[in-house]
């Protein structure tokens, strides 16, 4: 729903934009104004949809080289039929008229104003076809995930066995930060991660497993998206992985673990990749020895 919005919102605008412009470059009355906004509006709205559509789920995944080349070919593939439906539009808008239908192309100084508008154009949808596809939120929640372990005591030898049985009823708590001194190795063997908790203010509010979508690593922390929400966590990709059950998350990328169960679809994105789209509505590429994963343990 958020990503139509968002859609629908960007093509009020672009036509709006549009429209305003000839207002005040041409001069046009309300509806040469609306129907000159129309026609530029069109090519863009129908061509980067599919050029978006080619770069999630064919350009992503692939080497630089690859990438740089197919961009030139398709910004030239795009202003070159940006161009074409839109004389052919404005021809045809203007045989609503007593001139009747004529394609008149543009000056030369016209087609290199609208080739370059087209570029500008292309390299837009480009870069928001690359952050959404990769999940690149800068802005996600300021909400701070602290990861909280259980560690079960070790009953000593020298404990009584009385006393070692009632110790193991016990859980004790500890916070996982960057500041939590490194645990005796003894000690480490014994740790596992079960419950996490959401840092809202001053409250320490639980987190259900269960709703995780997925986990991206981003350096000392790992951002959580849950079907309510994005957090951050103050503990690597490396070490979640460790506390989470293989049998439903997998690790899908060096930078992305996915909650299996959450996976609404998947599709191929080339070179033995795959898209995975999630139940949140966001879209996760996955490596090629990630994708192989994938389709081993649930197709």
């Amino acid at each position: 729903m958020r990503q139509r919005n968002f859609y629908l919102l960007a093509i009020a605008g672009i036509f709006v934009a549009y429209a305003v412009t000839i207002r005040l470059a041409l001069g046009l009355d309300l509806a040469g104004c609306l129907l000159g906004g129309a026609a530029n509006t069109i090519p863009v709205v129908i061509l980067g949809a599919a050029v978006q559509r080619i770069i999630t789920y064919q350009l992503l995944g692939q080497s630089g080289v690859i990438q740089l080349a197919a961009h030139l070919l398709l910004c030239a593939a795009f202003v070159t039929l940006s161009y074409g439906v839109l004389i052919i539009l404005l021809g045809l808008f203007s045989g609503l008229g007593p001139s009747g239908f004529v394609v008149r192309p543009f000056s030369a100084s016209g087609t290199a104003w609208q080739s370059l508008e087209n570029v500008t154009t292309y390299a837009l949808i480009a870069t928001v076809s690359h952050m959404r596809a990769q999940n690149k939120d800068s802005t996600a929640s300021r909400h701070e995930v602290m990861a909280v372990e259980a560690i079960e005591p070790a009953a000593s030898a020298s404990v009584p066995k009385a006393t070692a049985e009632a110790d193991q009823t016990e859980t004790t708590v500890a916070v996982i930060s960057p500041d939590t001194p490194e645990l005796e190795p003894a000690t480490q063997a014994d740790v596992g991660i079960s419950r996490y908790f959401v840092r809202i203010g001053e409250e320490l509010r639980p987190l259900d497993i269960d709703t995780v979508v997925s986990i991206g690593g981003a350096g000392d922390y790992a951002e959580v998206r849950t079907l309510g929400g994005k957090h951050l966590v103050r503990v690597t990709l490396a070490e979640f992985a460790k506390s989470l059950d293989p049998a439903k998350y997998v690790r899908i990328h060096r930078s992305w673990i996915v909650n299996t169960h959450r996976i609404a679809r998947a599709e191929p994105a080339g070179a033995g990749r795959l898209l995975l789209h999630m139940e949140t509505g966001h879209t996760i590429s996955t490596s090629r020895d990630g994708a192989k994963m994938l389709r081993n343990r649930i197709l």
